[in-house]
């Protein structure tokens, strides 16, 4: 089994003996640094070209040093680094150290809580609309999709101070949070308000008698899937045609017809004007 911590102090430990080596074949044989060092790992390594030798008994003495605690020490290095990469260790770890630089990068994004069927639409809608992002997820079973979609990811549990940090909350503009469980919801709205009070808080609702509860607590919208579900149903048996406009309006896959928001604010001079005076047809085509 690969044990990170061992691995690096027997790393260290050989860096150690080598620079020992180097030096002591440099001072007792007046070589060299470059043949000190070249001596020092053809005797680590078993090489032994014949070459160079030791001479002095200092020299001598550490040429011992190195064939009774290098080699064995070079060999335990080696096997250890055989057995990282063949157990998947070492590109885990490149892939995590990745990761946290895309997330530590990130400004002005969007931080998705869960994974699950809701969290999956979410996150494909944001990255389709080329919005940055990041995930959060605890699963690792639901971990492995998104290393396959290439998103940003963080293993943890969103209901943690520490791992909302991580993923940046304090620069985010908005967090979606698409547990399905209504308490961790409150919680970590409640939690995102304290850290960043301006960040815009989207969170789902199971139970209808959750939705209060989680405005008090901060959230700027609240939806709940269900009750959009069942509303979007009824409305289709009873008004086909005005769902499917509405439908063909926000459906992200429609390349012919895009609906955008754009904030008009006091000193803008479109604000507070009506839509037919403002010439929005005329200088945009819009």
């Amino acid at each position: 089994m690969f044990s990170r911590y061992t691995f690096i102090y027997a790393l260290i430990s050989l860096m150690f003996i080598l620079i020992c080596g180097m030096t002591s074949f440099w001072y007792f044989e007046g070589m060299s640094l470059f043949d000190a060092l070249w001596l020092t790992i053809i005797t680590i390594t078993t090489v032994g070209y014949g070459d160079k030798v030791a001479h002095s008994i200092g020299g001598r003495i550490m040429t011992i040093v190195l064939i009774v605690g290098g080699i064995g020490l070079f060999a335990y290095v080696f096997n250890e680094l055989i057995t990282a990469v063949v157990e998947n260790h070492l590109p885990s770890t490149w892939r995590r150290k990745k990761m946290m630089r895309g997330i530590n990068n990130l400004n002005e994004h969007t931080i998705v809580c869960g994974i699950g069927r809701v969290g999956q639409e979410v996150s494909a809608q944001l990255k389709h609309e080329g919005v940055p992002f990041v995930v959060i997820e605890k699963n690792p079973t639901l971990i492995e999709k998104l290393q396959e979609k290439e998103v940003l990811y963080l293993i943890g549990d969103a209901t943690i101070d520490q791992t909302l940090i991580k993923a940046g909350i304090c620069k985010a503009k908005t967090i979606i949070i698409t547990l399905p469980d209504d308490t961790s919801n409150l919680f970590i709205t409640i939690t995102c308000k304290d850290l960043n009070p301006q960040v815009r808080v989207i969170a789902r609702a199971t139970h209808p008698e959750s939705i209060p509860r989680l405005k008090r607590s901060g959230a700027n919208h609240v939806i709940s899937p269900a009750a959009i579900a069942g509303s979007r149903m009824a409305l289709t048996a009873l008004k086909p045609a005005s769902v499917a406009f509405v439908q063909n309006l926000t459906e992200i896959t429609m390349v012919n017809l895009e609906l955008e928001e754009l904030p008009i604010y006091d000193t803008s001079p479109l604000a507070y004007q009506e839509l037919r005076n403002s010439r929005l047809r005329e200088d945009f085509n819009t």
